[in-house]
């Protein structure tokens, strides 16, 4: 077999030398590039052949998320990601793995460690410690919110009954009548609402609320709601 393929992505050069010299002297890598910038990386990607991305966790922090999309989008095939870490945050692991990380390596582990991890995702293996394991898979059991589902978290507990009241039909003077609220005082949570799910129009929030799973009759005390049919606009 030839020997894998291996682009080095590390904002400290001296880190990225080091390790472009020890996986050099072994007879089953081939160091393709070791770059310093996503940019350089992506542009790396988009002209070799790489088998195995080897990434520094520290440039996951903030959009590192966005940042192992951007690489990914050079490739049509799976290209392994290995991650080597300081960081023991379960979260941004965890958000690592759903855009694409298969393994997690502290580098207190040292190097020989690295360089079995490497040969493993060559084979499609993955490795986390087990300490930071358990905390992955338990946030992966857990759906990922949708982007609708996210907007329509920061509701209020009042603006998503309102919005439930938009999704089954009723006008704001159904839903004036319902909660004994003012006509005026309805269209504000109306306008509130509309503004953080980032729409224009009552039917662009039902059918963003449709999208995060939100269908007619699901508001508490539904028969009250049902009562009202006689002031919903046609």
């Amino acid at each position: 077999m030839r020997p894998s393929r291996v682009l080095i992505l590390d904002s400290q050069r001296a880190v990225s030398g080091a390790l472009a010299v020890a996986l050099r002297a072994e007879h089953d890598f081939e160091v393709v590039d070791a770059v310093h910038t996503a940019d350089a990386a992506t542009a790396v990607l988009g002209i070799r052949d790489v088998d195995i991305l080897l990434l520094d966790a520290e440039l996951l922090r903030g959009d590192g998320v966005d940042l192992i999309r951007q690489l990914l989008l050079r490739r049509s095939d799976r290209l392994p990601i290995v991650v080597m870490t300081d960081i023991d945050d379960p979260r941004l692991a965890t958000a690592a793995v759903r855009a694409g990380v298969s393994s997690w390596v502290p580098k207190r582990l040292g190097l020989q460690h690295l360089m079995s991890v490497l040969r493993g995702a060559r084979n499609g293996e993955s490795w986390f410690p087990p300490p930071l394991l358990g905390a992955v898979l338990a946030d992966l059991a857990h759906p990922q919110p949708s982007p609708a589902e996210k907007k329509i978290s920061g509701l209020t507990c009042r603006e998503r009954e309102i919005l439930q009241c938009m999704v089954n039909g009723f006008d704001r003077t159904a839903m004036a009548r319902h909660f004994f609220l003012s006509s005026n005082t309805v269209r504000t949570h109306i306008q509130n609402l509309l503004g953080k799910l980032d729409v224009h129009s009552a039917q662009e929030a039902v059918a963003l609320a449709a999208r995060a799973g939100i269908g007619c009759d699901e508001a508490p005390d539904a028969r009250p709601l049902a009562r009202l049919n006689s002031h919903v606009s046609p």
